[in-house]
């Protein structure tokens, strides 16, 4: 069983934005799998941390493109839009300094196992219309 579904999310109509959430579903239950071979003792916490690594990179990339897209196209939400990013960032952020600080995986998957919540939540409402925005003015209308 997976975390999260790409059926769960609204389809874009901008094709780099669907990709990337695609993308980010995959990361996140490749990270829970992981966590889980983890707990057994059937992976290392070497593979589990470069699986993370790359979700923390991924997201960095995933935000600043929507952002870049934005203000490109001027879209008007712009603000509220980058604040949900500043956002999910921070909690990111917070898990991942607990995670390190106190040496505690849980303090990282914890936060991971949650963020499905936030993404089926902000695709569906926030990045959903504003692929509908961007995809009318990349064609001109």
């Amino acid at each position: 069983m997976a975390l999260v579904y790409i059926e769960q999310v609204e389809d874009m109509d901008v094709e780099e934005m669907q990709k990337t959430h695609e993308n980010e579903i995959k990361i996140l239950n490749a990270i829970d799998n992981l966590a889980i071979s983890y707990d057994r003792g059937e992976a290392t916490l070497e593979e589990l941390e470069a699986k993370i690594e790359e979700y923390v990179k991924h997201v960095h990339e995933h935000f600043a493109n929507e952002e870049r897209l934005m203000q490109e196209y001027n879209f008007p939400s712009y603000d509220m839009h980058k604040t949900a990013h500043d956002m999910f960032l921070e909690e990111l952020n917070m898990a991942l300094k607990n995670w390190k600080n106190y040496k505690k995986v849980s303090k990282i998957t914890d936060f991971i196992r949650r963020a499905p919540e936030w993404i089926v939540l902000h695709v569906n409402t926030v990045d959903y219309p504003t692929a509908n925005y961007l995809a009318k003015k990349m064609k001109g209308l």
